[in-house]
């Protein structure tokens, strides 16, 4: 027997170690493959070698683990392999972090949240395909390293490596549910075949024979049918459904000045957004960009580069004239829920506090966002001016300032029909001011409607100039559409113009008079049109949605006024008419509101800035104690899975007198513990050998016996077993042996084996013992009964 056996456990040794380096391989080639599906959401770039490089890392180290640490291998190689990932990620993302370019820091984790927030808005804020910047390569990274984790877990150390597949079908998942039908079909079949490989490398499909092959071959098949047939049948996310500023975190508002903004204004609930005290009657209108380039079905922001600097003044803005009247405001703003790269600030900002670290600053907007990254929350105070132009200066300026022509082009495909309404609409009209009060009153006079709706169903959403002519006959869209209309209008005749992307001044406390509280709702945009002389003047051009000025009013008329030329300007600048201050308290009111006093901060490196620690601020809108408690029970929970599965499965079998139940308990109860339980043994033997160790366990101290921990090892004195319970050992054997080979007259039930399993937890050390409680070894490695001669049940 010992001659015939030497030969083959060899064989199978060979097999085995071919194995463990094959099958990860297969599984890891499987996870590369699947990865070329993001072709079809991500421009080009160095995305998918990042990844693969951080996957092979991830099970590199796994097989490592495995290999260095043969006994409770399913748990060293999750342990391996997530000690891998981490490091990679160290390696390629935050290695000037680290001590020894691998060793985490506070600073490290501190990079890796500013990489999450940078990765969540790049996803909230850009359209397909994205650019794979710095934090959409970290969560594709990161996310793809855990995949492969698990991939190569199921595939090395289960029984079953068909589940392998989940996890590659989760990546998958990604682009079939953001872009239907755009997955490659190379990459389905490729991941198929690989899919096959992995199955075939795997010893216990490939020992299967033909009914193993056959099972390799219909999982191929099914995933193969699943990846082409699915997609096509989904509903698309991308067209008027998907919500560009939920993000992961799927709470906190991103703001994309960029797109549209029609699937915020659709959000089914609301967000508070930000809130702000002011003295101003009515609150301002806060801005985060000014858009001016047409481009296709996109409106892009103005361009503007600069280095990182203070963000404290900021003004007088340089086309701001002191002929015109202005009201001098200071408001506070409170980020609450919202995520961006530019900082919300009402009109003309001249100073501010509370932005603290470097910022770029556009001073001819005037706008200011972060180098990199996004703020969340926090508090800031600005200081703005609040022009008030009279309709007569405004009647007597001209249009034609130099240096303005990126806000008078054209975009070259513009639809004809776009000049010849504007023509339409200004019949009879040369003055710039009469033209634009024209303009305005024509999309406000009843004409057109207001709907977040009509744009989708109609197919003409968007914000680029391909959907103007559409909205001009369709007439009903929202803020985007009438901004964009009243832009380019504008533009044909002659009148520089830019579009703004911010907020509504939100809605007043009635408690508090001076806090006004801003929702998602109050995303909105508007035309700016520039006036020599003037600067920048805001109108309104949307209807039933924000409030016209002063100027710009439906009973304003503008009077004959002189020609630029013979208007004559006063002998001083006058003074402010007004200032309005958070600080003075009006009438009838004790003071301002309590808010709270975080800066915002641009951050050292560019990355997020103005949250308030982990502890004290938010995670994705949520307060982070909430998201913490919540975290830390799901992972008592995964933890408690093993040990509560085990339970179950042990209280099923103790109920049951089949005798091959018991005997299972018994066998994986001495394989969680550490004990003689391998498959190769005959019940007879695995009997004796327990019995040994009881007894050993029991045996006076001092008296050298052989233990597992090596020759002449003493293991701790256990309470000497009675005679009954090693006697049960027989019993159960005997039971056991009549199920496998006697008549099914000579059966008998299985015996009461609990003093059995008490025995051998007795004679266990306790650290085994707890061990064997919160992983127990028994449910990684399911033997089959082939020692019994018996077909599983």
């Amino acid at each position: 027997m010992a001659e015939t056996e030497g030969p083959l456990v060899r064989r199978v040794g060979r097999a085995r170690g071919r194995g463990a380096v094959a099958v990860p391989a297969a599984a890891l080639l499987m996870i590369a493959v699947a990865l070329t599906g993001f072709t079809a959401l991500l421009q080009p770039g160095q995305w998918w070698l990042t990844s693969t490089v951080v996957a092979a890392a991830a099970v590199g180290a796994g097989l490592l683990a495995r290999w260095r640490a043969p006994r409770w291998r399913p748990l060293w190689s999750v342990l391996g392999g997530s000690a891998g990932l981490v490091v990679i990620l160290i390696a390629l993302f935050a290695a000037d972090t680290a001590i020894a370019v691998v060793i985490p820091t506070i600073d490290t984790a501190e990079r890796f949240a500013a990489l999450i927030a940078e990765g969540e808005l790049s996803i909230a804020e850009q359209a397909l395909p994205a650019e794979a910047d710095a934090g959409i390569r970290f969560l594709l990274a990161l996310g793809v390293g855990a995949l492969a984790i698990a991939t190569d877990s199921l595939a090395s150390l289960s029984r079953r490596p068909a589940l392998a597949v989940v996890p590659v079908l989760g990546i998958l998942a990604v682009p079939v549910v953001l872009d239907p039908g755009a997955l490659p079909l190379p990459t389905v079949l490729v991941t198929a075949g690989a899919y096959l490989l992995m199955l075939a490398l795997h010893r216990p499909a490939a020992s299967g024979g033909g009914a193993g092959l056959a099972r390799a071959v219909t999982a191929g098949a099914v995933v193969l049918v699943v990846a082409l047939v699915l997609p096509p049948a989904l509903p698309s996310v991308l067209e008027g459904s998907r919500l560009p500023g939920t993000g992961p975190a799927g709470i906190v508002t991103g703001i994309n000045p960029v797109v549209e903004l029609g699937d915020d204004l659709r959000r089914p609930t609301p967000v508070t957004v930000l809130s702000y005290s002011t003295q101003l009657e009515g609150g301002q209108y806060l801005t985060l960009s000014h858009l001016a380039e047409f481009s296709g079905q996109e409106v892009l922001p103005v361009p503007f580069e600069g280095s990182r600097e203070e963000a404290g003044e900021l003004g007088p803005p340089p086309w701001f004239d002191p002929a015109v009247e202005r009201t001098v405001v200071e408001s506070t703003i409170t980020l609450r829920n919202v995520r961006s790269r530019w900082v919300p600030l009402p009109p003309a900002p001249v100073s501010t506090s509370g932005l603290e670290g470097g910022w770029i600053i556009d001073r001819d907007g005037v706008t200011v966002r972060t180098q990199e990254g996004s703020i969340r929350a926090g508090t800031y105070t600005v200081e703005n001016w609040v022009a008030q132009p009279t309709p007569a200066q405004l009647a007597a300026a001209t249009v034609a300032d130099p240096g303005l022509e990126l806000y008078r082009t054209l975009p070259a495909d513009l639809d004809p029909i776009v000049e010849q309404t504007a023509r339409e609409v200004t019949a009879g009209l040369d003055n710039p001011y009469e033209q634009a009060l024209a303009l305005q009153r024509w999309f406000t006079g009843g004409e057109f409607t207001y709907s977040e709706e009509a744009p989708v169903e109609q197919g003409f959403d968007g914000s680029g100039a391909a959907i103007v002519a559409a909205f001009l006959e369709a007439r009903t869209g929202y803020c985007v559409h009438f901004g964009s209309a009243m832009t380019l209008m504008a533009r044909t005749l002659g009148i520089p113009t830019r579009m703004a992307v911010g907020f509504l001044p939100g809605t007043r406390n009635p408690v508090i008079p001076s806090e006004y509280t801003v929702s998602s709702d109050e995303l909105h945009t508007w035309p700016e049109l520039h006036f020599d002389g003037i600067g920048w003047v805001r109108f309104e051009p949307t209807p039933s949605r924000g409030t016209v000025p002063a100027y710009a009013a439906d009973d304003v008329v503008p009077s004959n006024a002189p020609s630029p030329s013979a208007s004559t300007e006063p002998s001083q600048p006058p003074s402010p008419s007004a200032t309005a201050s958070p600080g003075a308290p009006s009438p009838g009111q004790s003071g301002g509101p309590d808010l709270p006093d975080e800066e915002v901060e641009g951050g050292a490196d560019g990355g997020a800035g103005g949250d308030r620690g982990l502890l004290g601020g938010t995670i994705g809108g949520v307060d982070a104690r909430l998201v913490l408690g919540a975290a830390l029970l799901l992972l008592v929970a995964l933890l408690a899975a093993p040990a509560v599965w085990r339970r179950m499965l042990r209280a099923r079998r103790l109920r049951s007198s089949d005798p091959l139940d018991a005997w299972r308990e018994l066998r994986d109860t001495a394989r969680d513990l550490g004990l003689p339980a391998e498959a190769t043994r005959t019940p007879r033997e695995l009997a004796a050998a327990w019995a040994g160790v009881v007894a050993a366990a029991a045996a006076p101290a001092g008296a050298a016996t052989p233990a597992r921990g090596g020759p002449g090892a003493t293991p701790p004195r256990a309470e000497a077993p009675e005679a009954g319970d090693l006697a049960l050992l027989d019993d159960l054997r005997r039971a056991l042996e009549a199920c496998a080979y006697g008549a099914p007259a000579a059966r008998v039930a299985a015996p009461d084996i609990r003093p059995l399993l008490r025995a051998l937890r007795a004679a266990t050390p306790w650290p085994r013992r707890l061990l064997a409680l919160v992983a127990p070894q028994s449910l990684a490695q399911r033997d089959t009964d082939a020692s019994l001669a018996l077909e599983p049940s």
